[in-house]
Formats: C-alpha cells, structure tokens, sequence
C-alpha cells in the first residue's frame, strides 16, 4: 500500500476508474476471513490543537487513493472503483468529563471491533478521535485488508503527524507522500508476472516447501481465545547477540522459539511456520534435532530469512503449491511506529488488533532488553515464554536440554511407575516359570518348536523337511 516517492497526480485523485483487484487482494477475498480488519489505538498526550489534527488527517485521507474506492461487481467477480469514496473521519466522542472514561472507551472499541465491515457497502475504514481527562486524547484506527495493511496505517499516523506540524510552520514545508495508488499497485503486479523473476520466485518457494510432512495438529487442546495476552520479558543481551549473529534479526530468534513451541506441541522435527512481514506471511521451514544447539537453530532461520525476502510470495498461489493449511503458526515482529510526537503531544501505542488469518499467532515488539510478546487465537504463551526463556538462558546448549514441560506437567508426568518388577531371573528359571502357569499348552509349544527345527535341519542336510 505504500511507496517511498509521491507518484504524479492520476485517475484516483482526478476521477473514477474501475480496476480488477490486485493479487493481495485476491488472496484475502480467496482465503475468506472471517474479520480480515485490523487496529490501532494511540495516546496522545500533551497539547492538542484539535481542529489542525482533524484537518491533517482528512488531507491525509483524502491523499491515501487506496482509501478511496469502493467494491462491487456482478456475480462472484468483485472489482473495485477508485476515486468513489467519501472521506470519513474522524469523529470526535467527548469522555473528558466521564468518571472512567477508559471503560468508556475500551466498551466503544470493543462494539466497534465486532461490528462486520461490509466490503460492497463501506466505509472500510474508521478514525476516531477521544476527549480524555486532563487534556488527553485517544486516537482509535480501524482499517479492512482490503484497502489498507500495517506498514500503511504506521505512514498514515506519520503522514499526518507530518501535515499537523507542516501547518503550524510559515511557510508549510513539503510531507513525505507515503503512498502509492491502486492502478499503479495493478501496473507493478502485471510487471512481475510477466518477468522472469517470477518464475524464479514460484521455483524457490517450490524446492523449499517440497514434501513438507502434515504435522498432526494439538492447538485443539489450548482454546480459542478472542482476546489477545501480553506478556514482557527481559531477554538481555542475548537475544541482540543471537540476532546479530543469525544474519536475520530479531525473526530468527522468534522463528527459532516458535519451531520449539511447535515442536513440543506435535512432536515433528520438521517445522513449517508463517512469518509476517510488512503486511505479508511466508513460510518459514526449519529442522530441528535433538543434538542442535538454539544458537545453530537462529543461523539456519537467518540465512533462509535472508534468502526468502529477496522473493515474493504469493497466497493465491504459492500457498495453494504447499497442499496444506501451511500456517497454523505465525510469528511477527512488529515494526516501530516511526512517531514519537505529534506537534507537541506524546504519542503512546496502546493497544493493536489484528487478523492474520492463522489459527495461531505471537508478536513481539522489540525493546531494549525486553520483548513485549502477545499472542493471539489458541496460542500458548505461557508455554511459549517459558520455551523462549530456557533457550536464551543457555543458547548453546542442546535442544535435548531445553526444558519445555511446566512445573504442573512435570509433577504430573515424573512420579509414573512401570509395572512391579519380579526381580533377576536365569533362563532355566523362566522357563520353569512357564511350564508352571500352563503344562499342557507348554509341551504342546515346545513339540511344535521341535517339528519346526527338526524340518529346518532336515532342509539344511537336503531332506525330505523342505
């Protein structure tokens, strides 16, 4: 959704066009979410000039073309026009005099957050500003897939952070454009269908995913939850070193503890995990044995990570390829937001929402020291965080040695017994010991025994016993 140069001014600024959708937007309509939206809420501290924010957001809105387009078509083929949408937003909703205006708030979002985003009818996007006690403000962002991904709502919050001050200085300096339009995203598509480097993309993602094994899924066991957890954790100096090392960031250390967490969940060696990067999930594929060290682990993700993000991947086909639900698990690290301030107001992240689409997901945003870890669906961050945190405690030690088990699950499984032993016996004794349970059926056994040898031997001289 977004480019690094402002494209010259076209159709979706000046007029309506009809366009096809772009591959992206096939996968998503093709996978079929059930709420394929996503959101942000900052805080806003400090000084406000309010009627400036509102008015650099709609310049903002009004500049996004792919926020301006509306969906329909005839049958099942869904095309989108571009130039047609009304700029909305943002409301304002005063709390500033509520006794709990966080409740307020919270029970506001979470009304919105169930309300479907009907993709013929619109809007696909929602700005709301909040009037808080003590001269705050909340900024609340909701957008559809469709129209919109995660590193465009962080340009959309820069952009319009870069309008508000732009309007406070004489003469307004110049914004960054951040974004790209519909019909250009459609001309880059075409382009790399055409090329060579698609195919060379389709044969990549082929060799690597080629008799991936169908790992028998436990997630049944841990259940849904519709709210996200978070926990923060100090992972040190570590986890810098590790990432530093791997060649792929701080990806590869989340990748290699979630192929642990996978691991211990299904008991496959042979991991295959979604990594979600600027709006996008590729599969990730790792090998795990018990004489590998977590150190090793990250530089095999580092050096795939390096490789696969020289290619692009395709949902609508490439992941058809893998003849599987290939991401039951996904992993995300979150990118900075890239503002710090608006004006003179402190900008704070709050709180995200996303859908990916995974059955299960962990996000970590990556701090000094410390990993602000959430997790979504029936992930087990519990399990996760302990497995993380055993690995980084002695990342070159074996992955045999990586305590995976919870003190509950330890108690439960240490104390179980075999059978009463029955002491050291000699094979006379055994066989004593079994002509004494059944005498008959014994002899009968050691007749036969003695037919079967006897015909052997006679086979072995050349006999009749053959």
């Amino acid at each position: 959704m977004t480019t690094d140069e402002r494209p010259p001014a076209d159709e979706e600024l000046t007029g309506s066009v009809e366009l096809p959708l772009t591959y992206d937007q096939l996968a998503l309509v093709e996978t079929g979410h059930d709420n394929p939206t996503f959101a942000l809420y900052l805080e806003l501290d400090g000084p406000l000039v309010e009627d400036a924010f509102s008015t650099a957001l709609r310049q903002t809105l009004t500049e996004c073309g792919c926020l301006r387009v509306t969906l329909g078509g005839n049958g099942q083929e869904l095309r989108q026009r571009t130039g047609t949408g009304h700029v909305s937003g943002p409301d304002v909703i005063d709390a500033s005099t509520s006794a709990d205006a966080d409740t307020l708030v919270a029970a506001w979002i979470s009304r919105e957050l169930d309300r479907t985003m009907d993709v013929t009818t619109g809007p696909l996007y929602v700005h709301t500003l909040f009037r808080l006690p003590h001269g705050r403000f909340g900024w609340f962002q909701r957008y559809h897939r469709l129209v919109n991904d995660e590193p465009g709502m962080a340009a959309i919050v820069r952009a319009t952070a870069e309008t508000y001050e732009a309007a406070r200085t004489a003469p307004p300096r110049r914004v960054n454009w951040p974004f790209t339009s519909p019909s250009a995203l459609l001309a880059s598509d075409a382009r790399y269908r055409e090329s060579a480097a698609w195919l060379d993309d389709r044969c990549y993602w082929e060799e690597l995913l080629a008799g991936v094994p169908k790992a028998e899924e436990l997630f049944d066991q841990i259940p849904e939850q519709k709210d996200s957890r978070y926990e923060n954790i100090s992972v040190g100096g570590v986890a810098a070193r590790l990432a530093r090392r791997s060649g792929g960031g701080t990806a590869a250390v989340l990748l290699a503890a979630l192929a642990l967490y996978r691991q211990s969940l299904t008991g496959v060696d042979d991991v295959l995990l979604g990594f979600r990067e600027r709006g996008t999930t590729m599969p990730v594929r790792v090998t795990l044995a018990p004489h590998f060290t977590f150190d090793a682990v990250t530089r095999q993700l580092g050096l795939q990570l390096r490789r696969s993000r020289r290619r692009r991947f395709l949902s609508t086909t490439d992941a058809a390829a893998i003849g599987q639900d290939w991401c039951p698990l996904a992993g995300e690290v979150r990118e900075p937001l890239g503002v710090e301030r608006i004006g003179n107001c402190a900008v704070a992240v709050v709180k995200r929402w996303g859908a990916t689409g995974e059955r299960a997901s962990i996000a970590v945003d990556d701090g000094d020291g410390t990993w602000s870890v959430e997790a979504h669906g029936p992930a087990d961050l519990q399990r996760f965080v302990r497995i993380l945190t055993a690995a980084l405690e002695s990342p070159d030690g074996l992955l045999a040695g990586v305590e995976v088990l919870s003190a509950g699950e330890r108690g439960v499984l240490v104390p179980v017994r075999g059978g009463r032993g029955v002491g050291v016996r000699v094979l006379p004794e055994i066989l004593a010991g079994g002509v004494g349970v059944d005498r008959g059926r014994w002899r009968f056994r050691v007749v036969g025994w003695r037919c079967r040898m006897g015909s052997w031997m006679s086979c072995r001289r050349g006999g009749r016993g053959c």
